[in-house]
């Protein structure tokens, strides 16, 4: 939990006392008929510099409210396509006089055309679509000095726990798009990218948690898309940002991007270079029962470990317009991310009455990197302006890993004497990764607020992952075969969608189809050991949404969706966490199929949203006996090993709040709730599960400029 109940509460309390002393601003806008006019935008100006306090548009009946104002001098401004920009009167809010009806504005139309008037003021940091939640990063000041990673964790209902899972509304098993892209990478090597990502680089993350038939069926969390900045202004632009950050340990970085943009072509490039230093502490607290439920020993470890990052980020393309309804481009993505980490474990063995039996310390350090190069080349056509239209998408990538490792472990007695000899294990692990697709989209606009879309998509994934693990406890390198492996793996997908959506006043549906099929391939180096699957699914999906007030909207979604084992969980490749504590992975793992429900309600104030999901074949994560798991290996009985495996099925219900607040010009919060309930069934190593957990996890981001 990333803030106390207690803390929550005072800010509330504190935001009530606060929301007493502030005004209000009423407004009328009418035609020269003395008709409402609606979608008005209302601009409340400060009298002394004319900066722009806030906004608002005109409902159904012309009206518009300004709320939570600081007392001051203030004007309207208004400003609508095809009338004349008008301006009220000067006013005064104060103690005395908090509320403020401005007299009714008519708005005179234009003499002539000049062209339609934009607006241009900046989006809140959270803004709730249709079909999904935006976070504007470059309207905040919330994400300044910041990493993918670290905006991720203050997303609402998002969780990252200390194995870097990423969790949407409770659930696990979130797909993460680059500009609406599939990202191969999952696990640490996803975690690396996101730490190595700065904030200054990002526009805006959508967070989809029922995605519609449009997008990939993998996911059953749903998708985060991150979209990168791209600049749109005429000529030639630049930037150059740099930020600071202190928290136990300092972050630095910098970062530029340059632009150029002609009614034919658009080149654009940017580099970001960032450093950091994390920290994690990791407690385990393990007991050791026989199958009778008799106590046989337990350890206690505290894990701590300091990493530091290095990373780089470039971007380079150019669009050529050879019509104005014609988009020609071509983008070159690449990333490197160097991390060190340091690890120590102290750990304490107890015997089965309870007391100290030995102790171990453990001092590991890894010297990893991630690089990875991505070209695209993509298509656009408009055949019209209502919106009809045609994409297409080719992406080329590589990404490169690897890690130099050494383990080292000494054994004491209580009396602080030597118990074994010490172990030394060298690792030296290198991955390369192969990404091929094509995706074509067709959008077809109709008469009375409908439209059609339909796509295809073809994906192709190759791994190659190459683990060597050394024993030199004796001072020489002897190959260690329990741990040192080779695994390839292969997926190749082809899919295709259709959806169809249609609006009615304040009612908006939306239905679609999509069809996928799968084919894998996997190969084990040592025993020889293949695994061929392959098999065609159908996904789909519909939306409800109504407006039942002014910013006000309820909306109902339903959908089926996928989530494939990652090349990481299949990966059979033991690794050594420190002598007693393994993990690897498993290449018999099923993939899973979730049903969603979800209600959202949404204000400017407040988005919930309730949501229900059923899952079989459960992709989930079990701390096994060592020797239940390879009983060909000796081992110990307090020797374990963390293993993905399936689990029959999952009834899950969550709520998710969150509610961005001004407290201050000077002050921000950011306030997410997270409560879920989850119900395993199923068998794990001979037991029966039927168990259930609920969890809170509330997040407060306070932001003082």
């Amino acid at each position: 939990m990333k803030a106390t109940l207690t803390f929550v509460f005072c800010i509330a309390s504190t935001l009530i006392s606060y929301a007493q002393s502030r005004g209000t601003i009423f407004t009328q806008v009418k035609n020269t008929q003395q008709k409402p006019l609606e979608g008005i935008t209302v601009q409340l100006l400060r009298q002394k510099d004319s900066a722009l306090v806030k906004l608002a548009i005109t409902d159904a009946e012309g009206k518009a409210t300004l709320v939570s104002l600081a007392f001051g001098d203030y004007y309207l401004r208004y400003v609508g396509n095809g009338f004349e920009t008008t301006y009220s009167a000067p006013f005064t809010l104060s103690e005395q006089q908090g509320t403020y009806q401005v007299p009714p504005q008519t708005l005179q139309p234009q003499a002539k055309d000049i062209g339609a008037v934009t607006v241009t003021a900046k989006k809140p940091f959270i803004q709730r679509l249709s079909d999904r939640t935006v976070l504007n990063v470059e309207s905040s000041i919330l994400s300044a000095g910041s990493s993918g990673f670290e905006l991720l964790e203050r997303a609402p209902g998002v969780v990252i726990d200390q194995n870097d899972v990423i969790s949407l509304s409770g659930k696990q098993g979130v797909l993460v798009m680059i500009d609406g892209k599939i990202s191969p990478l999952s696990g640490a090597d996803l975690a690396n990218y996101l730490r190595g990502l700065p904030s200054g680089s990002i526009e805006r993350i959508d967070l989809i948690t029922n995605p519609s038939a449009k997008y990939d069926a993998a996911g059953n969390a749903g998708i985060i898309d991150i979209r990168l900045k791209k600049d749109q202004r005429l000529g030639t632009n630049g930037t150059l940002n740099t930020f600071y950050g202190q928290g136990v340990y300092a972050k630095v970085g910098a970062g530029v991007t340059l632009n150029y943009r002609n009614k034919k072509v658009n080149v654009f490039g940017s580099n970001n270079t960032a450093y950091r230093k994390g920290l994690n502490q990791l407690l385990l607290d393990r007991n050791f029962y026989t199958n009778a439920g008799q106590f046989t020993g337990s350890d206690y470890k505290d894990n701590y470990g300091r990493f530091p990052i290095l990373s780089n980020n470039f971007r380079i393309g150019a669009d050529y317009f050879p019509s104005k309804r014609t988009v020609i481009g071509i983008v070159l993505n690449g990333s490197g991310v160097g991390i060190e980490r340091m690890n120590d474990n102290n750990a304490v063995v107890f015997d089965q009455q309870g007391k100290p039996a030995s102790t171990f310390y453990t001092i590991a350090s890894n010297n990893d990197f991630n690089n990875n190069l991505v070209g695209n080349v993509n298509f656009k056509h408009s055949f019209d302006s209502l919106g009809q239209e045609l994409t297409a998408d080719f992406d080329y990538g590589s990404y490169w890993s690897g890690s130099n490792a050494q383990t080292g472990t000494k054994y004491f007695k209580n009396d602080g004497t030597t118990l074994a000899p010490d172990y030394v294990l060298d690792g030296v692990q290198r991955g390369n990764l192969k990404l091929q697709s094509f995706k074509t989209d067709y959008v077809r606009p109709f008469k009375k607020q409908s439209k059609l879309e339909a796509g295809f998509k073809w994906s192709k994934v190759k791994t190659d992952n190459d683990a060597k693990f050394f024993d030199v406890s004796n001072g020489t390198r002897i190959v260690d075969a329990s741990k040192t492996n080779h695994f390839l793996y292969e997926e190749e997908n082809f899919a295709t969608y259709v959806n169809y959506a249609k609006q009615w006043k304040q009612w908006n549906v939306q239905l679609g189809l999509r069809a996928e099929r799968t084919s894998l391939h996997t190969y084990q180096a040592i025993g020889n050991v293949a695994f061929d699957s392959s098999y065609l699914q159908l996904f789909p999906s519909a939306f409800v949404n109504r407006q039942i007030g002014k910013q006000k909207t309820i909306g109902f979604s339903i959908s089926r969706r996928i989530d494939r084992p990652s090349y990481n969980q299949l990966n059979p490749f033991l690794f050594l966490i420190d002598v007693t504590t393994y993990a690897t992975g498993n290449p018999n793992l099923l993939p899973q199929f979730t049903w969603n429900y979800e209600v959202n309600y949404n204000t400017p104030k407040l988005n919930a949203t309730l949501t229900y999901s059923k899952t079989n074949e459960v992709l989930n994560t079990a701390i096994v006996r060592f020797k239940d798991a390879f009983p060909n290996l000796p081992s110990d009985d307090n020797v374990t090993v963390q293993l993905p495996i399936n689990i029959s099925t999952t009834n899950y219900v969550g709520l998710t709040l969150s509610s961005p607040l001004k407290v201050k010009p000077w002050w921000s919060i950011l306030n997410n709730a997270n409560i879920f309930y989850s119900k395993f069934n199923g068998q794990l190593a001979g037991t029966r599960l039927n168990d259930g957990r609920a969890a809170v996890n509330l997040n407060s981001t306070n932001n003082f400029t």
